[in-house]
């Protein structure tokens, strides 16, 4: 079984922080948006800025399952918060300005929701661990 790669505390302070900017676009359920009328948050609920982001095709990609996996698998955890941490600054969310604690605890949430599993050592923005090393993605 893979190691322990982040806390518990870490992933739910992730949670919590994913709901407020993340989730907005790519859902509280992380599988993103694929115009569906159940989809949470309703897209007729977010600010402008962020409806105009995802557009008209009301197209948002998960964040999570094999796909996912497959596409930045071979990234390191590292790696994979620096890729978080683009998107945060180059989204809507920018305007929450994340610090780099938050997208860290973030990247933690992710991995938890990717079937990776928590322990004692806390996930770093340094960590050089694979990403599929450690995800065990739920199915789609």
């Amino acid at each position: 079984m893979p190691s322990a790669v982040f806390t518990t505390t870490q992933a739910e302070a992730g949670r919590a922080a994913y709901e407020r900017s993340c989730g907005q676009c790519h859902t509280y359920s992380v599988r993103g948006r694929s115009g569906k009328e159940d989809e949470l948050p309703p897209l007729e609920s977010l600010p402008e800025p962020y409806q105009k982001f995802i557009g008209p095709k009301k197209l948002v990609p998960p964040l999570v399952g094999k796909n996912f996996v497959d596409r930045h698998g071979q990234k390191t955890l590292g790696e994979l918060y620096i890729f978080f941490r683009g998107a945060a600054r180059s989204t809507p969310a920018a305007e929450l300005k994340m610090s780099d604690e938050m997208l860290v605890d973030i990247t933690a949430y992710l991995l938890q929701k990717n079937g990776a599993r928590a322990g004692g050592q806390p996930l770093t923005a340094q960590s050089k661990v694979r990403f599929d090393s450690v995800a065990n993605p739920p199915a789609e």
